[in-house]
């Protein structure tokens, strides 16, 4: 039993080892199979064409640096006004029996014109009164004075009568005379009183407000009439006191030097400002620059203002001037910005710098901008004559890139 059992196990082992080698052939067949196979395929395979890289090219707008003088002008908005703003008032009581024809809001009345008219029979009746007491109290003054003189003479040359009687003629004569003071300052008022029964127009004059009728009562201090003087106009606006002090043109002195005013700015120069309506800016005037009226120590602004003389719009006979109330725009022309170079504003970046071409390369520029106005930007420092600058707007062009010039606003010089 135990040989044929031997001789079993020994079988066994043998057939095990055949299966082992018959795996392992058909692994090795297996991958002689994959071996020819991507051998055959890579022969069939063609190489990819080599192609020639090229660098890409920015194509741009570019101008060439040129220096000059440019005179600054500062924009700002206010509201126009009436230079003169006047509230008529009562200065005498009683009832209103006459009114100009066209006292109503809006109407424009000429110097001189009777406004309005309060009843004076009242102030005519004691003015009459008075001037009868008057000539009755200049003769008692006359009489009492020579008595007077009569009795001081008899006293003092001749010796009669007594000091005391001297006296009560003199207390007598003054009395008279300030009887006859109080009727002349009695008629005096009373003569004041009629001339302020009627209202005259002080000046040509918009009425600007009303509040009085014809048989309407009136007493002493009520504001019946507001009016304007628009013959000239106002216009207060505030400007940053940067701007005022570096472009604001002032009065010099010989010495070049702001002429000396005190503990205040120095007077301004009268220049010409185009003042336009914001909403309409065809309607526009010319304004003349007047005075620094105010600093605002909240804003930090400097308030300056124009006038205007409404007489341009008579000659120029519009339906529809300037008036008050008006919110304007005006230009007010200032210093001159010396040797600057003028770039679309998108042209110089939030950091002040502009993008140059150099070699035919794109070179970052940093620039000090000396001011920026009618979305131009002016360079002082950091470019040099003949610079090309780019002008297309660009966004974190990549450093050194190539570049190529597809228009000039300027003549180009050869760029070095």
């Amino acid at each position: 039993m135990s040989e044929q059992q031997d001789k079993q196990g020994k079988q066994g082992k043998q057939g095990r080892g055949a299966t082992i080698i018959i795996r392992v052939i058909a692994c090795l067949i297996i991958l002689l199979i994959g071996f020819g196979g991507f051998t055959f395929l890579k022969g069939k395979k063609k190489a990819p064409v080599q192609e020639k890289q090229v660098e890409s090219v920015l194509r741009v707008e570019a101008v060439a640096a040129t220096f000059k003088d440019v005179a600054v002008q500062i924009e700002a908005h206010g509201e126009l006004r009436s230079i003169r703003m006047v509230e008529i008032a009562a200065e005498v009581a009683g009832s209103i029996v006459e009114v100009h024809p066209r006292l109503q809001t809006g109407e424009v009345i000429a110097e001189g014109e009777l406004l309005f008219a309060i009843d004076d029979r009242d102030y005519h009746s004691e003015y009459e009164s008075n001037k009868i007491r008057l000539a009755i109290l200049q003769r008692d003054k006359e009489i009492s004075t020579k008595e007077f003189e009569r009795v001081r003479t008899l006293f003092e040359k001749n010796k009669v009568g007594t000091e005391a009687g001297v006296e009560k003629a003199e207390r007598e004569a003054n009395s008279s005379a300030d009887r006859l003071a109080q009727v002349q300052h009695a008629m005096t008022r009373a003569d004041i009183k009629l001339e302020r029964c009627k209202v005259f127009a002080p000046f040509t004059c918009r009425i600007t407000s009303k509040k009085i009728e014809k048989g309407q009562y009136v007493a002493p201090g009520k504001i019946v009439l507001g009016l304007a003087d628009d013959s000239v106009l106002e216009l207060e606006v505030p400007l940053d006191s940067r701007d005022a002090f570096q472009w604001l043109q002032f009065v010099k002195s010989k010495r070049d030097k702001p002429a000396a005013t005190g503990a205040w700015f120095a007077s301004v120069k009268p220049v010409h400002c185009e003042v336009a309506w914001t909403e309409n800016p065809k309607n526009k005037a010319i304004g003349i620059l007047n005075r620094i009226s105010s600093f605002d120590e909240k804003t930090r602004t400097v308030k300056v203002v124009l006038q205007v003389d409404s007489k341009q719009f008579a000659k120029q006979n519009r339906p529809m001037p300037l008036v008050s109330g008006m919110f304007c725009r005006v230009a007010i022309p200032g210093e001159s910005m010396k040797q600057v170079v003028e770039l679309p504003r998108w042209a110089v970046s939030f950091e002040d710098n502009v993008y140059i071409i150099r070699d035919g390369r794109l070179e970052t520029v940093a620039v000090q901008v000396v001011r920026v106005q009618n979305n131009k930007a002016y360079i002082s420092k950091g470019l040099k004559p003949g610079d090309m600058v780019i002008t297309t707007r660009l966004v974190n062009p990549l450093e050194r890139s190539l570049v190529q010039v597809i228009k000039t606003a300027n003549p180009v010089s050869k760029v070095k």
